[in-house]
């Protein structure tokens, strides 16, 4: 099976070539690269072409697209999904870095498993150092989608996955412009409801936890209000298949959580998420949360609940 690599690029001069030189040296050898320039202000696209040199046996499958303007991670991997022309993908941030026997690794589970996503063991990886492992949920389906759902339980990330193409036609726009923060979990999540998931404990992902630019290390209030609209997404798309499972209003409830002790008020939230409690359980949470002298009581109720929710 031939596999396409989704690698948007910005302001990542000092990490894209170790990045590049991860993919180059795959041991698989059916793969396509589509890099993705979000009009980067820095040398990363001069540091890419010189890694490319020194790999001409991949030179002719690497794709680079331009956009035409600063659009935000959101766009640049909605983009990059439109490119994909393979069975399967996977995205790789730029400042990141794959085992070489990472792609083929999530190839075989697939091959062994046919499930539509191979959710991939990752590790961190700070100053030169590999460290941390973490091993993706050993579960069934339905127990991930509540994880995921309620938040702060599953990792959402989109990397470190390897997926059929085939799961776009269940959720078309996967991404979104606008939503560049938490863009991950309005992906995973839908994506969650609609597909079947295996897992390796193979660890086929080193994590970048040493550059202070990323948009993880940013809670900024243009994040949370793109937090927000990513939960809108979620909401959108569970309302439409006519069911809120629990899980995902914990998840909902979560947001007014975040939003507590920041710029962003309670109408904003509301505003933006279009959120309306319907189990009798998440309407006396959603009081409890708003108001000023409970919810320190709220708060704890949540807990409670949210460990209900994933069981």
């Amino acid at each position: 099976m031939t596999v396409t690599i989704l690698i948007p690029i910005y302001n990542v001069e000092r990490y894209i070539g170790d990045c590049a030189r991860s993919l180059f040296e795959q041991t698989y050898s059916d793969i396509r690269y589509v890099f993705c320039n979000d009009c980067t202000p820095d040398g990363s696209m001069a540091v890419l072409q010189r890694v490319m040199e020194e790999y001409p046996q991949r030179k002719g499958v690497v794709r680079i697209m331009e956009m035409p303007q600063n659009s935000g991670i959101g766009a640049v991997r909605e983009c990059l999904l439109n490119a994909v022309e393979s069975e399967i993908f996977t995205f790789v941030d730029s400042d990141d870095i794959l085992p070489k026997e990472a792609i083929a690794c999530l190839v075989k589970c697939m091959e062994e498993t046919g499930a539509d996503i191979i959710d991939g063991a990752h590790a961190d990886y700070c100053n030169g150092e590999i460290c941390n492992p973490y091993y993706s949920f050993h579960g069934n389906d339905e127990t991930f989608l509540r994880r995921v759902l309620c938040q702060n339980v599953e990792n959402n990330r989109v990397w470190g996955r390897l997926y059929k193409t085939a799961v776009r036609e269940r959720v078309p726009h996967l991404f979104a412009a606008g939503i560049d923060y938490a863009e991950d979990y309005s992906a995973s999540a839908r994506l969650a409801a609609v597909t079947t998931r295996a897992w390796t404990d193979d660890v086929v992902y080193h994590y970048r936890k040493d550059n202070v630019s990323s948009y993880t290390h940013s809670f900024s209030a243009k994040n949370l209000r793109s937090y927000l609209r990513s939960n809108n997404e979620v909401l959108r798309f569970f309302r439409n298949r006519g069911h809120l499972p629990f899980a995902l209003e914990i998840g909902m409830l979560n947001a007014y959580r975040v939003c507590r002790n920041s710029t962003i008020t309670l109408q904003e939230v509301d505003d933006t998420m279009r959120y309306v409690p319907e189990h009798f359980r998440a309407q006396l949470l959603y009081a409890l949360l708003r108001s000023q002298s409970l919810y320190n009581i709220g708060n704890v109720v949540y807990k409670i609940f949210r460990k209900i929710a994933v069981m």
